[in-house]
C-alpha cells in the first residue's frame, strides 16, 4: 500500500517561493521595470534593472523571514513557511545571502553610480530587518530606500544628470506610506513579541492619518514639482489620490475598526501615486 501524500504543504522550492515576500517583490520589480521602460531605457537595460531589483529584493525578502523565524513562530503566523516548518530556516538564510551576492554584482554591473545608489536600497532593507524595525525610526530605511529606487533608475541612463529633488522626495513619502501599510496589519502581534517601532509609537489612527499625509504630499509633488504644465490625466490623477487620502483619513480616526475598507483606500492611492510616479519621470526623457 503506497503511503498517502500530505496536501497542501508545500516544498522547499514552494516555501521559498512564499518566504521571498512575493507581493511586495514583485510589485516593486515591476515598478522599475515600468521606471525604466518610462525613461526610455532600451529593453536589453530594463531587464537588467528588472534582475538587478528582483535580487535585492529576494534578499530582503529571505533575511526578513530568516531573521524573524523564532518571532513569527511564537506569534503562530501561517503566512511564513519558515514559521510553520515548510521549509528549514537555513535554506531561507542560505538564498538570502546567496541573492545578496547577485545583488552586489549585478548592481556593479548595472554601473558604478546607479549601482551604489541601488545598494543603498538594498542596504537600507537590510537594516530594517537587522533591528531597525523596532525602533522609533523605523521608518528612516523605507524613506530611503524609496527615495533611492526612482534615482538608481534614471541613473543607469548614459550621462544621466542628478535626478530631480521631487522625484526622490515623492518616492521617500511613497516608502513612508509603504511603511506604514505593511505594518499595520501585525501592530497586535508586534507588540506581543516587543517590537516597537515608529507606527507602534503612533498607533492605529494616527499611522493611518500619517500615511494618507504622507501619500497625499507625495501626489502632490508628483504633479506640480516636474518641470512643464501638467496635463489634464495627471491633475484628474491628482484629484482622484487626494480625495481618496482624505478619506483614508476620515476613515482612520472615525472608523478604525474599518481594516478592510482602509486597506484598499491605501491601495487605491498608492496606485495612482505609483501612475503619477511613471508620468512625472517620464517628463524627465
Amino acid at each position: 500500500m503506497e503511503p498517502q501524500r500530505q496536501v497542501g504543504r508545500p516544498g522547499v522550492l514552494g516555501g521559498l517561493a512564499l518566504s521571498c515576500h512575493p507581493v511586495p517583490t514583485s510589485g516593486v520589480t515591476a515598478l522599475a521595470a515600468v521606471l525604466s521602460a518610462a525613461i526610455g531605457l532600451s529593453p536589453g537595460r530594463t531587464a537588467l534593472v528588472a534582475i538587478t531589483v528582483l535580487a535585492g529584493q529576494l534578499s530582503i525578502g529571505w533575511s526578513n523571514d530568516a531573521i524573524d523565524a523564532e518571532r513569527d513562530a511564537r506569534t503562530a503566523r501561517a503566512d511564513k513557511p519558515v514559521a510553520t516548518g515548510a521549509v528549514p530556516r537555513s535554506a531561507v538564510a542560505v538564498a538570502a545571502g546567496g541573492a545578496l551576492a547577485a545583488t552586489i554584482a549585478l548592481s556593479l554591473a548595472v554601473g558604478v553610480l546607479a549601482g551604489a545608489v541601488h545598494l543603498l536600497f538594498v542596504a537600507c532593507g537590510w537594516a530594517y530587518n537587522l533591528g531597525l524595525k523596532a525602533t522609533a525610526v523605523s521608518f528612516v530605511p523605507y524613506a530611503i530606500g524609496f527615495a533611492a529606487l526612482p534615482s538608481f533608475v534614471l541613473l543607469v541612463r548614459p550621462g544621466a544628470p542628478a535626478p530631480p529633488w521631487w522625484l526622490a522626495g515623492a518616492g521617500g513619502l511613497l516608502g513612508i506610506g509603504a511603511h506604514l501599510v505593511n505594518v499595520l496589519p501585525d501592530l497586535d502581534d508586534d507588540r506581543a513579541t516587543g517590537v516597537r517601532g515608529w507606527p507602534h509609537r503612533l498607533g492605529r489612527r494616527r499611522s493611518t492619518a500619517t500615511v494618507a499625509a504622507a501619500l497625499g504630499t507625495a501626489s502632490l509633488l508628483l504633479v506640480l514639482a516636474p518641470p512643464g504644465s501638467p496635463n489634464t490625466g495627471a491633475l484628474g490623477g491628482l484629484a482622484l489620490a487626494l480625495a481618496a487620502a482624505a478619506a483614508v483619513a476620515w476613515l482612520g480616526f472615525r472608523r478604525p475598526e474599518s481594516g478592510r475598507m482602509l486597506l484598499l483606500g491605501v491601495i487605491a492611492v498608492a496606485l495612482i501615486d505609483i501612475g503619477l510616479l511613471v508620468t512625472g519621470a517620464s517628463r524627465l526623457r
